[in-house]
């Protein structure tokens, strides 16, 4: 009896070790996410901005420097008007030099030098004016070579100084996060490795004890049953955790090494770090169901339901997919077949943990140039409610008709061979089950032995209370092709843009589709658009672009299409005149999106409105936005125009203006809607019901990024006069402002 609680014992410990180690290993990886998170974070506000500041400042200086003699040597300019030019140049470059003594972590001597040479620069160019309105040019240009050359030249080599350390530091975080994400990547090695020993270890210290109780049996029978229930419990802890916590561990382990190595790109590091953080959680809340699986057993776990998006869904679970089948030489796809909506209401991390599991399985079932898909169908609507059908299908190794009856009981596997050969545990379709009847779901499967498998899963949701407001196309006609070789990309595609109000064809081949445009060009019915996969047979979509790109020009946008990473063939589908990419599978908001952003910056476009120089002369405009850079280029747009602009960077300080300006002080308008403080929407209606002059005339326009019809719709609900979507159409905002006035 004694030999039993002693055996117990130490397979319990051993067990609890395991679980330390996965806990740290969940928090190695958060920690390693933090830090590279950090060290991003460190790149963007100090070196990054340093040297987007010196750069702009050294280009601001040779532009200073060509122009000031052309000024000061024909005489077409009054010396108050290059004084002015020069006030405004020495102001943007003494904001850059605010931002450098901010942010520059180097020596202090390099900051005042630079600001010395500018004052210097500006001393001797100050002397520099009358002297031109006095002399000849001759004489001018002689005195600038001797006396304001030079001083250009300081300022520059004090830039150059200070760009050169920036990146130097640039460099050092750069290493340092490399090293980060080695580090990271060896912990999360060691950690598996001591798993992998603790399990084998534990495993023979189960055989080595019941070869000692059978050998005692008689004597020891409770302690032989005791330690028998403690085996089968740590086997069905062990397996549990080994299999569940493989596909969180790939994408933290993935992403890691993908950030490590695309530091410079900061959009990329937070996809990266989002996906990171997102694991994590997924694996703390594996470890959490692992410690206490009776949850399952006895019906104990409970339904969350939440809105979430399926697009959060499928780049949830196609990152995980693609990081394991791009390593195996596996092709994976995911396609959608008539999805009308895209937020649901329902568990998401149930769904995800169901999807992963299937998906899982068909990868580690199916050989090296096999395929996989998930097909996601959407079914009945009523009562604000919806099904969507899931299926995932490989070409793997299958199953017999015998083991399928079989196949959602805990531990079962076809055979040793089979468990030898592929590994597992033989839970993961158990949990599966229970988690898809938990959420009221069915799951069916059909497979053949060399033939592969299918996994059917039916899952209820709810749909938001909110009407769903389609992305109707506001702009011109247009007339599109869609290219791919699978009919259910080709139809859902379809689906979505006829949906928009979109006329769309679609074929299955490059071969056709080149014959088609080309056909529609001879007889002036030409494509404005061509959605073409990338990945086809017998003609890819590059080679589809380089051909429609031989016979009708730049005439014909064309658009990527991939269920893959595109950067690698991004160079050359680009050079054959790709206009932009989309991924899969298609929704409706992003292609909306993609559309409107090429349309936005095709140079062909219709409709073109070219506004003369000053043809808002004598006109003020007030600008409300928050964030610099775009309220730079939107005056420097709005210059052009001969309008005099006035700033402010909220609602709150926007109305502020218009309540406390004179009577028609104002003529117009231009309102971000996200601002701090105080938004757009809410600002216009204070503007609207206040009791000033021109509260309920003066023309209102929203610029801003939310650019679907139910943004439109809130808009004007607020009382504006128009909706323009950021990125800003210059001719359209001309024409719309030439409208209003």
């Amino acid at each position: 009896m004694n030999e039993g609680i002693k055996c117990t014992t130490k397979l319990s410990r051993v067990s609890v070790v395991i679980c330390i180690i996965a806990v740290l290993f969940a928090g190695a990886s958060g920690y390693s996410a933090n830090s590279m998170k950090s060290i991003s974070q460190i790149i963007y506000e100090h070196p990054y901005k340093i040297t987007n500041a010196a750069r702009g400042m050294r280009s601001r200086l040779l532009d200073m420097k060509r122009f000031i003699s052309i000024f000061l040597t024909t005489g077409f300019t009054s010396e108050d008007d290059v004084h002015e030019l020069l006030k405004e140049r020495y102001e943007m470059q003494n904001e850059a030099i605010d931002v450098i003594f901010e942010r520059y972590l180097g020596p202090e001597e390099d900051k005042y030098a630079l600001r010395e040479a500018m004052e210097e620069l500006i001393a001797i160019q100050a002397e520099a004016v009358p002297f031109a309105g006095q002399h000849t040019a001759d004489e001018t240009l002689q005195f600038l070579e001797e006396h304001v050359y030079f001083c250009y030249d300081e300022v520059s080599d004090c830039l150059d100084v200070i760009i050169d350390f920036a990146d130097r530091r640039v460099y050092s975080l750069t290493a340092q996060a490399s090293n980060t994400a080695m580090v990271s990547t060896g912990t999360a090695i060691l950690l598996t490795v001591l798993i992998i020993f603790l399990t084998v270890y534990s495993s023979r210290i189960e055989q080595k004890n019941i070869a000692e109780l059978t050998a005692r049996k008689y004597e020891l029978q409770d302690a032989l049953l005791l330690a028998q229930k403690a085996n089968s419990a740590k086997k069905d802890f062990l397996s549990r955790m080994s299999h569940e916590i493989r596909t969180p561990m790939n994408v933290i382990i993935g992403m890691t090494t993908i950030a490590g190595s695309h530091l410079e790109d900061h959009k990329r590091i937070e996809d990266c770090l989002t996906k990171i953080a997102f694991s994590s959680r997924h694996l703390l809340s594996l470890i959490n169901d692992i410690l206490d699986m009776s949850k399952i057993e006895e019906g104990k776990l409970t339904v969350c339901q939440e809105p979430f998006r399926l697009e959060q869904l499928t780049a949830s679970v196609l990152s995980a997919v693609h990081s394991q089948t791009r390593g195996q030489g596996k092709n994976f796809e995911c396609t959608m077949n008539s999805v009308t909506e895209e937020v649901f209401i329902g568990d998401y991390m149930r769904v995800n943990q169901i999807l992963l599991n299937l998906l899982s399985n068909a990868i580690k079932f199916t050989p090296q140039e096999g395929e996989i898909r998930l097909e996601i169908r959407q079914l009945t609507k009523a009562g604000g409610k919806t099904h969507l059908r899931f299926a995932i299908s490989d070409t793997g190794i299958g199953m017999s008709e015998e083991f399928l009856e079989r196949l959602f009981t805990p531990f079962e596997q076809a055979d040793n061979k089979v468990s030898q050969k592929y590994g597992g545990t033989g839970l993961g379709m158990a949990i599966t089950y229970n988690l898809v009847h938990l959420l009221g779901g069915s799951i069916h499967v059909k497979s053949k032995l060399k033939e592969g498998s299918t996994f059917t899963v039916e899952l209820p949701f709810d749909l938001p209370d909110e009407a769903v407001v389609h992305k109707r196309w506001e702009m011109d006609s247009i007339k599109v092709l869609v290219v791919d070789d699978d009919e259910s990309t080709c139809t859902h595609a379809s689906l979505i843009l006829n949906r928009m109000g979109i006329a769309a064809q679609w074929v299955q081949s490059g071969l056709e589709a080149v014959k088609i445009v080309w056909e529609a060009y001879d007889i002036g019915t030409n494509y404005d658009v061509c959605l073409v996969d990338w990945k086809m047979p017998e003609m890819d979509g590059v080679e589809v672009t380089r051909r429609i790109r031989e016979r009708v020009g730049p005439d014909t946008l064309i658009i990527i299409i991939s269920a893959y990473d595109w950067s690698e063939i991004e160079e050359e589908a680009r050079f054959a005149g790709a206009n932009a990419f989309i991924s899969k599978p298609l929704f409706e908001s992003t292609l909306y999106q993609v559309l409107l952003s090429v349309f936005g910056s095709n140079p062909s476009s219709k409709n073109e409105v070219r506004v003369q120089i000053n043809a808002f002369r004598e006109k003020r405009f007030l600008l409300v936005e928050d964030n610099e850079l775009n309220r730079e280029i939107a005056v420097e747009l709005l210059k052009a125009t001969g309008a005099e602009i006035e700033c402010t960077g909220n609602g709150k300080e926007a109305v502020e203006r218009v309540l406390s300006s004179a009577a028609n002080y104002f003529d117009l308008v231009l309102m971000d809607v996200q601002m701090p403080i105080m938004d757009g929407y809410t600002a216009t209606r204070e503007i609207r019901a206040s009791s000033h002059h021109n509260a309920k005339t003066i023309p209102i326009i929203a610029m801003t990024a939310d650019a679907f019809n139910n943004d439109v719709d809130a808009a004007i609900a607020a009382g504006m006069n128009r909706h323009l979507a950021k990125p800003i159409d210059v001719d359209i905002l001309y024409q719309t402002i030439l409208e209003l006035l």
